[in-house]
């Protein structure tokens, strides 16, 4: 067995792993960091420019797919976020989050079917990275990388959004409480 023909699927193999692994985490309530929101959508932008680099540049066509693609990918994310329940422990002030992990399912899957579809295309052999024998199917792939990027990237916009409101609340109410004890005893 020639090890050298996996060695274009141990980064994928990496980052699938990663990602498997956060959704697992995403099950129980957990803590938000409003300030770090932008590091997921960083990691699966870094992650999809690896892939695109490889990739035949687009036609037209192809431009006005990815723009749909996140678009759609957009949307989706809004309404995502908009149906996830938040709140602030009072004792640590907190921001709580259940989460759904269908944003990093779907982006698992799509890199999953990228890359199978990559090695298939191939028979099987190791890829040769700027070689497709079907550009319009990895166009479409591509696409659905630009859908679960924009989904994320909006899902997290949203989540910050929302959560900067309870953040403040809960710094108004400490700030005056503590004031207010004082003076009534």
């Amino acid at each position: 067995m020639n090890w050298n023909q996996y060695l274009p699927y141990i980064f994928p193999l990496l980052v699938v792993g990663l990602l498997a692994r956060r959704a697992l985490r995403a099950q129980a309530p957990r803590r938000i960091r409003p300030s770090r929101l932008w590091i997921g959508p960083l990691y699966i932008a870094v992650a999809m420019g690896l892939v695109l680099w490889s990739s035949p540049v687009p036609s037209a066509f192809g431009f006005v797919l990815f723009i749909i693609g996140a678009v759609l990918g957009g949307i989706v994310g809004y309404f995502r976020a908009l149906h996830q329940e938040f709140s602030i422990e009072p004792e640590t002030g907190n921001v709580m989050s259940k989460a759904s992990p269908i944003a990093t399912v779907l982006f698992i899957g799509v890199f999953l079917v990228r890359y199978a579809l990559n090695y298939w295309m191939n028979g099987g052999e190791a890829p040769d990275a700027l070689q497709a024998k079907s550009a319009q199917l990895m166009l479409y792939t591509d696409t659905m990388l630009f859908f679960a990027f924009a989904m994320v990237s909006v899902s997290a916009w949203e989540v910050w959004r929302r959560t900067r409101p309870l953040v403040a609340e809960h710094k108004a109410a400490q700030a005056v409480s503590p004031g207010q004890t004082g003076q009534r005893e």
